[in-house]
């Protein structure tokens, strides 16, 4: 989805740097956030499908984080939440403060985004769908468009 999405970025004339290019690489979290620093990024996304235990099925829906106290990554946790839901089929879990490291040592606006879950009866399906996956990544995609373009 993420390359997808930055797929999506480029053609609207957007400059989009990724911490990894596949899932082969596994990047440590201070190198992410020093990247982000690095090129001075406006925003700064980190997309990711959820889990639980696998007794829990139960469990779907996508949901957007922010640090605590961000106004700034409030409002894109928001708009990219917003636009995830008028253009997937998913259910949501809402927008959440969280201290995960990446959203909370980035100086710019950050976002964690969980696209669903890979362990929920009514996600895994869908998250293993190439067309749910073009969608998520064309609503992730316009709700970073629409939150830069309310700046």
């Amino acid at each position: 989805m993420a390359l997808e999405v930055v797929r999506l970025l480029q053609q609207q004339g957007l400059q989009v740097y990724l911490t990894r290019s596949d899932e082969s690489r596994e990047v440590d979290l201070p190198p992410r956030v020093a990247l982000a620093e690095r090129v001075n990024a406006d925003v700064f996304v980190s997309i990711h499908a959820n889990s639980i235990n696998l007794s829990r099925p139960d469990v779907n829906g996508s949901e957007t984080y922010y640090a605590p106290g961000s106004v700034a990554g409030a409002n894109l946790a928001r708009t990219i939440l917003n636009s995830i839901l008028r253009g997937v089929n998913i259910s949501s879990r809402g927008m959440h403060p969280a201290r995960f490291y990446v959203i909370r040592k980035t100086s710019m606006p950050s976002t964690l985004i969980e696209t669903g879950f890979v362990t929920g009866a009514q996600d895994a399906p869908k998250l293993g769908d190439p067309n749910f996956q073009k969608q998520m990544a064309a609503a992730i995609a316009q709700g970073i468009i629409e939150y830069l373009n309310s700046r």
